[in-house]
C-alpha cells in the first residue's frame, strides 16, 4: 500500500488569491462549483496584509529590537484593505487573512468590523497567524466570531529568532493557544506549508511543549494539553473551513478520516509527540497507506 500513497492526495481546500482581482470577487458561487470535487473544494479568499517576524517585516506597533526605524511592512494600506475585505464579504465569500504583527491584526479586525456592519452575515473568516496579539485583540476576534490560525511549528522553526526580533516580553503574547480556547474560540491546528514542515505531529509537539530550537522556553503560558492540541488538528481545522458535520471527529455519520500511530499520543511522554510516526491512513474507510513493518 506504502507505494500507492501518492494516488490519494486527501482531502483539500484551496484559496483563491484576492489578485484574481473582479472576477473572483463577483463569482465565489460559480467558480466553487466548476471546481470543487469530493476531494477538493474552493476555499476562502486569500489577502496578505503584511511580512514575516523572523524577516522584521511583519507591521507592529512596537519597533524591532535594535532597528528602532523598523515597524514592519503593510502589503496594503488600511484604505484597501478594509475596500477589498468588505467587497469580498460582500459578494459572500469567507476571507483569509495574512496578518502576523499587531499592528496588521488591528487593521484586518477593523475591516472584519466594517463589513459585518455593512452586512451582518454567519461566516467564518480568518486571520491566518494571528501572531503578535494583545488581550484586547484575542477578545475582539472572539467577539467577531473570527477565526485565528495560528502555527505550532513556527515556535521550533523560527522561536529563536522572534524572541531576537521582539524580545521575551512581547514574544509572551506570540502564537498565543491557551488564550484563545479559554476566550472561548474554536482554533485549527497549522503548519504553514511548504514554509515548515508539514507533519502535524511536530506542530502538536510544538503547541505542547513550547520550546524552541534552541530549547528555550516560548510563551510557557500559552502551553495546551495533548487533547487540545490534537482536537485543534482535527475538529478545529474541520471547524476552521466548515466541514465539521462531516469531518473532524470518528463519530457515525461522519467520514471515515483518521490515522494510526506509532504509540498512543496520549499516554506517550509529551517530549516525544514529534517521535510519533503513521502506521496507517484511511480516507473515507479506505485503507491508503501502511507502514511497512522494516520502514524507519
Amino acid at each position: 500500500m506504502e507505494g500507492q500513497a501518492h494516488r490519494h492526495p486527501g482531502r483539500r481546500h484551496g484559496d483563491p488569491r484576492a489578485g484574481c482581482g473582479e472576477r473572483v470577487r463577483r463569482r465565489p458561487h460559480r467558480m466553487a462549483g466548476r471546481h470543487s470535487a469530493h476531494r477538493l473544494r474552493v476555499g476562502p479568499v486569500k489577502i496578505v496584509s503584511d511580512g514575516s517576524l523572523i524577516g522584521r517585516s511583519a507591521a507592529v506597533h512596537e519597533c524591532y529590537c535594535g532597528e528602532p526605524d523598523n515597524l514592519g511592512v503593510l502589503q496594503l494600506t488600511p484604505e484597501e484593505l478594509h475596500a477589498a475585505l468588505v467587497a469580498y464579504h460582500m459578494a459572500g465569500w469567507t476571507v483569509a487573512t495574512h496578518a502576523i504583527g499587531d499592528r496588521a491584526i488591528d487593521h484586518v479586525l477593523d475591516a472584519i468590523a466594517e463589513a459585518q456592519r455593512r452586512h451582518p452575515r454567519e461566516v467564518r473568516h480568518r486571520i491566518e497567524h494571528f501572531a503578535i496579539a494583545s488581550d484586547e485583540q484575542v477578545r475582539r476576534c472572539a467577539d467577531l466570531g473570527v477565526i485565528p490560525v495560528p502555527q505550532g511549528v513556527f515556535i521550533s522553526d523560527f522561536g529563536d529568532g522572534i524572541l531576537e526580533a521582539i524580545g521575551p516580553e512581547r514574544s509572551a503574547g506570540t502564537y498565543r493557544m491557551r488564550s484563545l480556547l479559554d476566550a472561548g474560540m474554536i482554533v485549527p491546528g497549522s503548519t504553514d506549508s511548504p514554509v515548515s514542515d508539514a507533519n502535524p505531529l511536530v506542530s502538536i509537539h510544538d503547541l505542547v511543549n513550547r520550546v524552541t530550537g534552541g530549547g528555550q522556553d516560548f510563551a510557557p503560558a500559552e502551553r495546551v494539553s495533548v487533547a487540545e492540541a490534537l482536537t485543534a488538528y482535527t475538529y478545529g481545522s474541520a471547524y476552521a473551513v466548515s466541514r465539521e458535520a462531516d469531518l473532524g471527529r470518528i463519530t457515525p455519520g461522519r467520514l471515515a478520516d483518521f490515522v494510526a500511530l506509532s504509540e498512543d499520543i496520549l499516554a506517550i511522554d509529551p517530549a516525544g509527540i514529534r517521535d510519533l510516526h503513521v502506521t496507517a491512513t484511511v480516507i473515507g474507510g479506505e485503507v491508503v497507506f501502511e507502514r511497512g513493518e522494516d520502514s524507519a
